[in-house]
This record gives C-alpha cells, sequence and structure tokens, in this order.
C-alpha cells in the first residue's frame, strides 16, 4: 500500500450521489476481497456493460518447460520481437505463484487488457512509452519500474519500441514493509522515497461509443470482452490502489564498509518472492574489501538476475538482456578470476533486476531455445 490519492469529479460522501440527473456508478477496486488496499472509481457509465465475451486459448506453461534443477544463462537478447504488448509477452520461467517474462513487441495495438490473477511489475530495458489506464496515463521510459495491480484496464502506447522484464504475481505486491513505519510512511534509510512515486494523471473521461476489446488473462487463457463503449470513463477516484512508477536512476542504493547482502537491494516484496534493484554505487569501504559478491548456496531460493546495463564483473559472458538462474541447492558466486580482479576497485555501473523466488521455478521451452548450453561448467572452466 502506497500513500492516498484523490483526483477527479465524485460525490461528497461514498455510496451517495450529488444529481439525479448525472449519477456517477461507483467501483469498488480493490485486493483481497474487502479486506486490502483498495481504491473507489466514478464511472460515467455502467462498468460491467459486456457485449459479447468469447474464449482465446493461450496454452499451458507446464505442456513446454523443464524442471531439471541446474544453474542456466537464457540470452534473452536473441529472442525475437513478436506480436503487441499482451502477446509479445515471452514466459521463461515460472511456478505455481510467479511468471517471469521478457516483453519484446513488434506491433501497436488498440486493444486493452487486464489481468485477472496477476499483481505485474514491469522493468523498461529499452524504450519509453505510455502507461494508460482507467485510473490515468503514466510516461515511463528505460530503467522505470512499472507497477500495476491485478484488475488494472490498461493499454501501453508506444509499446512496439520497448523491451522489458515482466514479473508476473498471483500474491500481492508492495513497498517492503521494513520501509514503512507504522504510519505507513516511507522511512529515512529506505532507498526510495515518496516523492519519487509517480501515480497516474487522470484523462478526461471518455464512454464514446465503438467497439472496444478488453482481453482479460486467466494465465492459461484469455476472456475476451468486446465493449461498446469506452471504459476508460472514469470521472474521478480516490483510494491507496493505483499503478505507480518508479525510475531507478532516483534510488539510493546502500552501501556499507564490507560487501551487504542481497536484501539490502530490495524494492518490491511478496510472500513468494523478493525484488532487487541492483543500481551503480561505491564499493565497500574496508581497505581489504573484496566487493564482488561471495559465494553462496540459496538453499531456500531460486535466483534470477536480468541485467540490463553495466559491467557485470562477477560474471562472464554476460551482456545487456542476459538473464541468470541460480537454483536452490547448488553453490553459486564468484566465476573464476573474478573475485581478484574486483580487488581495489571502487564502484560498479550496473543496473540489475533479482527476483528470489521462494518455490522452485520451471524453465519454459522458449527459454531452453535461447539457453547458453556451457553455463553451468562458467565455474569450472
Amino acid at each position: 500500500m502506497v500513500f492516498y490519492v484523490k483526483q477527479g469529479r465524485m460525490p461528497e460522501s461514498r455510496h451517495t450521489y450529488d444529481s439525479r440527473e448525472s449519477i456517477l456508478r461507483e467501483e469498488l477496486f480493490g485486493e483481497e476481497s474487502f479486506e486490502g488496499p483498495y481504491s473507489l472509481l466514478y464511472h460515467l457509465g455502467e462498468p460491467t456493460r459486456v457485449k459479447s465475451l468469447s474464449r482465446k486459448e493461450k496454452g499451458s506453461l507446464a505442456k513446454g518447460s523443464q524442471a531439471e534443477m541446474r544453474h542456466r544463462h537464457i540470452k534473452s537478447f536473441d529472442i525475437e520481437a513478436r506480436g503487441d504488448f499482451v502477446d509479445g509477452r515471452i514466459p521463461l520461467m515460472f511456478n505455481s505463484s510467479l511468471v517471469l517474462s521478457v516483453v519484446k513487441p513488434l506491433n501497436e495495438t488498440k486493444r486493452l487488457y487486464r489481468n485477472a490473477v496477476h499483481d505485474e511489475i514491469w522493468f523498461i530495458h529499452k524504450g519509453s512509452g505510455l502507461l494508460e489506464t482507467m485510473l490515468g496515463n503514466i510516461a515511463f521510459q528505460k530503467d522505470d519500474y512499472l507497477y500495476i495491480p491485478k484488475g488494472t484496464t490498461y493499454r501501453i502506447s508506444g509499446a512496439s519500441g520497448i523491451e522489458a522484464f515482466l514479473v508476473e504475481s498471483r500474491q500481492r505486491c508492495s513497498i517492503p514493509p521494513r520501509y514503512l513505519n507504522v504510519y505507513g510512511q516511507i522511512k529515512e534509510g529506505a532507498p526510495f522515497y515518496t516523492r519519487d512515486i509517480r501515480v497516474p494523471s487522470l484523462a478526461k473521461p471518455d464512454d464514446s461509443p465503438g467497439e472496444y476489446i478488453v482481453m482479460v488473462d486467466y494465465g492459461d487463457y484469455f476472456l475476451e470482452e468486446l465493449r461498446d463503449r469506452n471504459p476508460f470513463d472514469v470521472a474521478g477516484w480516490d483510494g491507496y490502489l493505483y499503478p505507480f512508477a518508479i525510475s531507478t536512476r532516483l534510488m539510493a542504493p546502500i552501501v556499507g564498509k564490507l560487501h551487504q547482502p542481497p536484501p539490502v537491494h530490495e524494492t518490491f516484496s511478496s510472500p513468494s518472492f523478493m525484488l532487487g534493484t541492483f543500481l551503480p554505487r561505491k564499493f565497500d569501504f574496508h581497505p581489504r574489501s573484496i566487493p564482488i559478491s561471495y559465494y553462496h548456496s540459496n538453499i531456500d531460493t531460486d535466483e534470477v538476475l536480468f541485467y540490463s546495463s553495466g559491467n557485470f564483473m562477477s560474471r562472464r559472458g554476460i551482456s545487456p538482456g542476459s538473464i541468470t538462474l541460480h537454483v536452490r541447492g547448488l553453490i553459486h558466486g564468484p566465476q573464476p578470476g573474478a573475485m581478484e580482479a574486483a580487488i581495489g576497485k571502487e564502484g560498479t555501473d550496473e543496473i540489475a533486476v533479482m527476483v528470489e523466488a521462494y518455490e522452485p521455478l520451471m524453465v519454459t521451452s522458449s527459454a531452453l531455445k535461447a539457453e547458453d548450453a556451457g553455463y553451468m561448467e562458467s565455474w569450472y572452466k
């Protein structure tokens, strides 16, 4: 949950109207039934108005996957762009709670999208665009995060020019609780601050007639809504649940005298995973520090890293767009020679996204086609 936002026109009190001649249709947009964070949306027309509904198959991820536990390097830069921002998603890893994908849209589209089962976190690896939602619009660019709660109806304009790393979570994602005080305010010492969060700017409501398609995503299939009026007809809204953006360029990474463990880089959290961001930063200032990651086993987690830019000095053969999977039970860490080469370095310019999944991840056929087959041996050679 983030801070309270109020935009546009609404009655003085909830569940009421101001004029019988122009009654707004109130929608409670909330997670965890009536117990979680929510916003109240005030529509010009009925948000339930659907002319027809049809099912579109997607196919099960599990049918084209491999569960063998081994360290992997997926060269996502070798995966070709396809589709639009809806069907241009290429899932690479998943479990019962998470789907990790790259998104490389080739085409623009006017159709809208709503994820019925997953919160979404987008990291924009390349390009810029506009996130258009029923709560308003957010302009975004390279190195931004977009948080889109499940149930949000949206479209991405300019999507044909972007590449993104996408995390979809069945369980609610949020700002890590340890960054918040008992009043819900972001604490001093957190790597980002309230003013860094960009909320939607409500556009003029539009309920004009026409043909509007909304692809509602249920995981293995879509339900395609055909609507005869524009669903972006919200005249006003207020509450605590909404999409937002954060630029990694504004974040302040935490550093120390000795090498800091990955949790200090945490950006989002969930009961099923932790997402962290490795950013340009000064290295550890102990006179004999070893400034790169020490060896570790990840006994209870699978660790995924999406490398976006900079010099990744603990790994050989890594390029922007590389994705590594380091699985539980197999030790990993710096490759041969990396530790010695790091001594004396004063900083790093890397930007990378880390996901630590608490349930084992399966690898899709799309990931296997883009895999560096020799990666598991890179600690030996």
